[in-house]
């Protein structure tokens, strides 16, 4: 009797031989992708939607829909996240439209950008200085327009490449490498302004 473990796809496995695997629906493979994904992903839609939306719906919404239209993922040199993102994005769009509301409300998050900090042994000074960061980088991000915190979530958070980024927003590269240059200028100055 062979006992098989799921979310057991091997580390050294391709992204092209994972995206095979989750096209045809291999648990492991599934379990693989949940496993980098679901966190970010959660974060992704709790940044996006209205207070009122429990994003973990919206997750759960996005992984329904993905099986159902599996048949819809090719393999153009992106990671399955990419794919998962795009889906997600249609999702969280169509929530917001159905809320009525034109824009988001932004709720505040305990570290910038949603990341958690690992801990370690500093002192007293080195955590208040880091606190300050934080808190700088968290106000500076949340007064970004909608569109400039979307392509740094998904190129610096989710850490998507740019063509991956290219395929969630459904724009080209050039236009992605753009757009996420002009936000880090903006995010730079909103942090030297919020520190001034």
């Amino acid at each position: 009797m062979r006992v098989r473990i799921i979310g057991s796809v091997d580390s050294g496995t391709s992204e092209r031989d994972l995206l095979v695997r989750f096209r045809e629906l291999d648990p492991d493979a599934w379990e693989t992708v949940y496993r980098r994904s679901y966190s970010r992903l959660v974060e992704y839609a709790r940044r996006r939607l209205p207070s009122t939306y429990d994003p973990h719906d919206a997750v759960s919404e996005c992984l329904t829909r993905a099986v159902d239209r599996i048949g819809d993922l090719a393999d153009q040199g992106v990671r399955v996240e990419a794919w998962l993102y795009g889906i997600l994005r249609l999702v969280v769009l169509e929530q917001i439209r159905r809320s009525g509301r034109q824009e988001r409300e932004r709720p505040v998050a305990d570290s910038p950008l949603g990341l958690v900090e690992a801990t370690n042994d500093r002192g007293p000074l080195e955590h208040v200085l880091r606190d300050e960061q934080v808190s700088s980088v968290r106000v500076a991000f949340e007064r970004l327009s909608i569109d400039d915190q979307e392509v740094l979530w998904l190129r610096q958070v989710a850490e998507l490449s740019v063509a991956e980024v290219a395929e969630v927003l459904r724009k080209g590269h050039g236009a992605v490498r753009q757009a996420n240059f002009r936000a880090l200028a903006r995010l730079r100055t909103l942090i030297e302004e919020v520190d001034a």
